[in-house]
């Protein structure tokens, strides 16, 4: 999996918007600049999130296991809900260690093919 442009867009739309909003409300300089500092804090470290969703995703055996670029693998069981929705994957698990591990996958994030066999074999694991 490759990390999503897709995803990396609606953030931006996200910020810019919510940025447009503060300028909008004409809210005291006092109150606007800290407010902006908090939206792009957040909105770097959601872009870090998403860039660091980079990996491999794998089942074997009702098993699964990701596998993020340069680190190890990890087996982990889904815990909470799954979205499934033709654009946009979230999966919510636990690995064995009871750490979360939350993978948010958009359509452009991998081949056609790969996003149809990851949509069937999570809608028939649980």
């Amino acid at each position: 999996m490759a990390p999503s442009r897709l995803l990396f867009i609606l953030l931006s739309l996200v910020v810019v918007q919510t940025l447009s909003l503060l300028w909008w409300c004409q809210l005291v300089l006092s109150l606007m600049l800290p407010a902006a500092l908090l939206v792009l804090l957040y909105a770097a470290v959601e872009w870090r999130r998403l860039q660091l969703m980079q990996g491999h995703l794998s089942t074997r055996e009702r098993r699964w296991f990701w596998l993020p670029s340069g680190g190890e693998p990890r087996e982990f069981t889904f815990h909470g809900e799954l979205v499934l929705w033709q654009w946009l994957l979230v999966i919510n698990g636990r690995d064995l260690q009871g750490r979360r591990l939350r993978l948010v996958l958009a359509r452009d994030c991998m081949s056609r093919d790969d996003w149809r066999r990851l949509q069937v074999a999570l809608r028939f694991s649980r």
